[in-house]
């Protein structure tokens, strides 16, 4: 077997065992995975929330793409979306997944690109929580899609009295896109 080929049979098989454990968005799922190197999450431990909110993806956030000059270096797309909640002293806990895959175009050059992604929650028209974090992906021109899993374990709001949350994820390059 193909070592790709190994290592994207050993992370589906990490998928499928810790699926049952988590909270899907509907269509678009996929398990949380640990988080990315951040500072260190508060505590998770605490009772599962009656209340957890879906992930959404705004338009235009979903699709990332990079080009130098007219070249395309490449594509990045979020596949899935994940979350898992818990309330913890009071406040809403969350981790919240973000799947997707990255794929080389005519310009890339082998190496690491940086995916800027953006968590937010937003409660009435006030943004309660945001954070730009960043993910790495080892690209290979030629070579297939890479896959990358991002998740912000470090979410912590108020325990809201109503369903008036919403979350949002997806790609963010700040100003002056």
């Amino acid at each position: 077997m193909h070592q790709s080929s190994a290592l994207r049979a050993v992370s589906l098989a990490a998928l499928a065992a810790l699926a049952a454990a988590c909270t899907s968005t509907g269509e678009r799922s996929v398990a949380a995975i640990e988080p990315t190197a951040a500072p260190a999450p508060p505590s998770f431990d605490g009772k599962a929330a009656d209340y957890c909110p879906r992930v959404t993806l705004r338009d235009g956030t979903a699709i990332l793409r990079k080009r130098s000059g007219d070249d395309l270096e490449y594509v990045a797309s979020v596949t899935a979306t994940n979350r898992d909640c818990r309330i913890v002293d009071g406040q809403l806990r969350m981790k919240i997944g973000v799947a997707g895959r990255v794929v080389p175009g005519p310009a890339g050059t082998a190496g690491n690109v940086a995916l800027p992604i953006r968590i937010a929650i937003v409660q009435g028209t006030d943004v309660i929580y945001s954070q730009q974090g960043s993910q790495s992906v080892a690209l290979t021109p030629g070579e297939a899609a890479a896959e990358f899993i991002y998740v912000d374990a470090a979410v912590s709001v108020p325990e809201p009295t109503a369903r008036n949350l919403v979350v949002y994820a997806g790609f963010d390059e700040g100003p002056g896109r």
